[in-house]
C-alpha cells in the first residue's frame, strides 16, 4: 500500500485509479449518508478524492482508509451546510 500511495503523490494516473477503485465504493456510502441525492453525492465524491490526491503527501504513518474518511465526511459536513445553508450558532 506504500508503494501505490508514494506513485499517487508523484502524480501516476494509473495508481491513482487504482486507489479511486479500491475505496470509491466506501467513500460513496460515506457521502451517501450525508447527502441522500445521488447527483450531489457524486461531485461530493470526486471533489473528496481531488483533496485527497491534492493532500496525500501530507499522509504520515497514518491508514489510508481513515484518514480519507475523515476527509469526506468534512468534505460532506461543508456540502450539507453550504446546500441547506445551515447555520452553527454558539
Amino acid at each position: 500500500m506504500e508503494n501505490l500511495i508514494q506513485e499517487c503523490v508523484q502524480g501516476n494516473r494509473k495508481a491513482q485509479r487504482l486507489l479511486f477503485e479500491k475505496y470509491a465504493a466506501r467513500m460513496m456510502a460515506i457521502c451517501l449518508r450525508y447527502i441522500p441525492e445521488r447527483g450531489l453525492a457524486e461531485d461530493l465524491l470526486q471533489e473528496g478524492f481531488i483533496k485527497v490526491f491534492d493532500k496525500l503527501h501530507t499522509l504520515k504513518g497514518e491508514n489510508v482508509e481513515p484518514w480519507m474518511k475523515r476527509i469526506f465526511i468534512n468534505e460532506a459536513i461543508n456540502t450539507y451546510h453550504r446546500k441547506y445553508k445551515v447555520n452553527i450558532q454558539n
